[in-house]
């Protein structure tokens, strides 16, 4: 125990310079024009803004666009965070994982061509950051919430012939110490991926009765 104590005093002033460097959890970012219309969002929780309009559960079918970067790379120094490699593997996952949570159970078809009855998921990242791997090996630096990974996107869900508004989202978010998600640079934004492709499956299945309670809703992530 002696020994543990001394690891942690002799660590700690390398976790403080690392922590002041280092963002703390993905916050709310200013609107960027993405969404067709903010004005029928509301305050979910302290993590998102949604929309679900009256006629989404009417479509059982579903183009998933491939996201889109809402920041300036540059401006942001994100190419210090992430590159190019990194970047393409996150828009990917994205859409593997709406994609995989869709058509479990074949509850939802994914399609790429429009008609009517399908609609189009749109998705822009307003904010990507990267997990700082070092400062998940401790709770040294849990209150700050240094080193954790997250993102920030503006999503909807349009008639794929009208592009009529059926559903909106704002929402942002980071990763948690507890899982083994802040090893790695892109670990946390994964994590938050996860969350909303898991919410929104969760919010179909209720709109088309599969679903009894509103999990989505009392998420508190």
């Amino acid at each position: 125990m002696t020994h543990r104590r001394t690891l942690y005093a002799a660590a700690a002033p390398l976790l403080l310079a690392l922590a002041t460097g280092c963002s703390a959890p993905v916050k709310e970012q200013p609107r960027a024009g993405f969404i067709s219309d903010y004005s029928r969002l509301e305050k979910t929780d302290s993590h998102r803004y949604t929309y679900t309009g009256p006629d989404l559960d009417g479509y059982r079918s579903f183009i998933i666009d491939r996201p889109v970067l809402l920041f300036d790379r540059d401006a942001d120094d994100y190419d210090k965070m992430f590159d190019d490699d990194e970047i393409e593997e996150l828009l990917d996952y994205y859409v593997e994982r709406v994609e995989e949570e869709l058509i479990k159970e074949e509850a939802y078809a994914i399609t790429t061509e429009p008609a009517p009855g399908v609609a189009r998921i749109r998705v822009g990242f307003t904010a990507l950051d990267a997990s700082t791997a070092a400062l998940n090996l401790t709770l040294y630096t849990k209150v700050t919430g240094a080193g954790l990974g997250g993102a920030a996107l503006e999503a909807e869900i349009v008639d794929s012939m009208s592009g009529e508004q059926l559903a909106a989202s704002v929402q942002w978010g980071s990763g948690s110490r507890i899982f083994l998600g802040g090893y790695t640079k892109l670990g946390h934004a994964k994590t938050q991926i996860n969350r909303w492709a898991d919410r929104l499956r969760e919010r179909l299945d209720e709109l088309h009765g599969t679903q009894d309670v509103d999990v989505a809703a009392n998420d508190p992530r």
